[in-house]
């Protein structure tokens, strides 16, 4: 069984390869889940809701200009970049319907167990995401800060930075 300190060590060692690097593949390097590798992260770079709080954070990063909402699923990665719309809970579902946003569909929140906002570099650049982990322990999506001309928003970069501080423990 590996310690702790290994873990963060190996962590480190991911994080300073210059590979690309996401919860998943430090997950799978740890033989953890996604979400066990999150709360693994360095001092400081992750801060976790509960996931009864997801109508709330919900609303809070539709505040932000623009997000990326990425999935990943068997291997590969989708990506839609947009302003976030608030939608409706009915019947177990978060429902996005209507609205000019390319991101529609219905959000299974009650399997959502906890929300991490996360600190961590990707590809050598400062990257910011609430990475949505389900009961299983798996991100069933993340909302990364959006960017311009490859920059990031300021503005949502400093309301992640609310919500990141706002659940400190």
């Amino acid at each position: 069984m590996t310690t702790i300190v290994e873990q963060q060590n190996k962590i480190n060692e991911l994080l300073n390869s210059g590979r690309p690097v996401t919860l998943e593949t430090i997950a799978q390097a740890l033989s953890v889940t996604a979400q066990e590798a999150a709360h693994l992260l360095p001092e400081g770079s992750a801060t976790f809701a509960p996931g009864s709080d997801f109508e709330s954070v919900w609303a809070a990063i539709a505040e932000w200009e623009k997000i990326t909402f990425i999935v990943t699923a068997h291997g590969n990665v989708i990506e839609v970049e947009t302003k976030l719309v608030t939608g409706k809970a009915a019947m177990g579902y978060y429902n996005l319907m209507g609205g000019k946003s390319p991101l529609q569909g219905h959000f299974k929140y009650g399997d959502i167990s906890e929300i991490g906002f996360v600190t961590m570099p990707f590809m050598g650049r400062e990257s910011h995401f609430a990475a949505f982990f389900t009961t299983s322990g798996e991100v069933a999506y993340s909302m990364y800060v959006g960017r311009e001309k490859h920059k990031l928003i300021e503005s949502a970069k400093e309301k992640f930075l609310a919500l990141q501080q706002k659940y400190k423990a």
